[in-house]
């Protein structure tokens, strides 16, 4: 493991026990997905895909990302959920 850790997980952190990040992919709008997935040894396109998809990530992936932003994995998970809710609601608005 890396001896320095990058100091954006910190401020996710903060952000996420503030309420302050709605969904997954809002935290790649402060730390790059090609850092996260350094630090998780994931290849990239795979954690693109599964962030991106939400339903691909597992259970592995959701107890790293919560490791990485020191959170209870059920925080990570949540976002996961209104990520997909969200991408939902925007199909179901296209339909009508």
């Amino acid at each position: 493991m890396k001896a320095f850790k990058d100091q954006r997980y910190k401020a996710i952190k903060s952000l996420i026990d503030s309420k302050g990040i709605n969904g997954l992919k809002d935290v790649f709008t402060i730390i790059p997905l090609s850092t996260v997935r350094e630090d998780m040894k994931i290849n990239y396109n795979t954690l693109r895909r599964r962030v991106n998809t939400g339903d691909m990530l597992t259970v592995k992936d959701i107890t790293s990302l919560a490791s990485l932003f020191e959170v209870d994995p059920v925080e990570v998970f949540r976002l996961v959920i209104n990520d997909i809710n969200s991408g939902q609601k925007i199909k179901k608005d296209k339909a009508k």
